[in-house]
């Protein structure tokens, strides 16, 4: 989306909060909907390859809420570590297979992005995030989002879900041509 000139803001999104802590193998977490949710990831793996990004399905689903009020409060409060942040939060589940839930992951990759580990995990230790954290819930409810990824497009169009690359384009090159007849 940002190489079509949209500005992305990401925002955090608790999808599973009844994940425990300690996450879920791929097969807890689906059950019955395992081969769905295999060729889901079959369809990520794709279009990761299609784009020369590297992608790896992750053994066990985590609990996201302590990466999410991470995440949230480099962005609060540091947003020039965010984006690096952001980015090696996927890199690190979906390519190298670490586990996101473990505080000490957290820590190495608020540091390697530029902010200061101690100062992030004693306020989501603190508690200082979970506002910020439901009121984003809170507001993606009420644009209808259901699930991640989910892109809300000039506060007026919601695209769900992990869509080939052709759609999004298309999506967007549309919206973009009809917000510039509207101007």
């Amino acid at each position: 989306m940002r190489s079509l000139g949209v500005d992305v803001v990401a925002l955090p999104f608790e999808l599973h909060p009844e994940i425990p802590a300690e996450g879920l193998s791929l097969r807890e977490r689906w059950g019955a909907r395992y081969e769905e949710a295999s060729a889901m990831y079959r369809r990520i793996e794709a279009e990761c390859e299609a784009a020369g990004l590297p992608f790896r399905r992750p053994e066990r689903v985590p609990n996201t809420r302590r990466a999410l009020e991470t995440a949230e409060c480099v962005r609060q409060r540091h947003a020039d570590a965010f984006l690096a942040l952001d980015e090696s939060l996927f890199r690190t589940h979906f390519v190298e297979g670490r586990f996101l839930g473990d505080p000490e992951v957290l820590d190495e990759l608020v540091t390697a992005a530029g902010a200061p580990a101690d100062e992030v995990r004693g306020a989501v230790e603190a508690g200082e995030l979970r506002v910020a954290l439901r009121e984003s819930m809170n507001q993606a409810h009420e644009a209808g989002v259901t699930g991640t990824p989910a892109w809300l497009l000039a506060d007026r169009f919601l695209l769900p879900g992990a869509q080939p690359r052709e759609v999004v384009e298309r999506v967007i090159t549309r919206l973009q041509e009809r917000l510039a007849a509207n101007s």
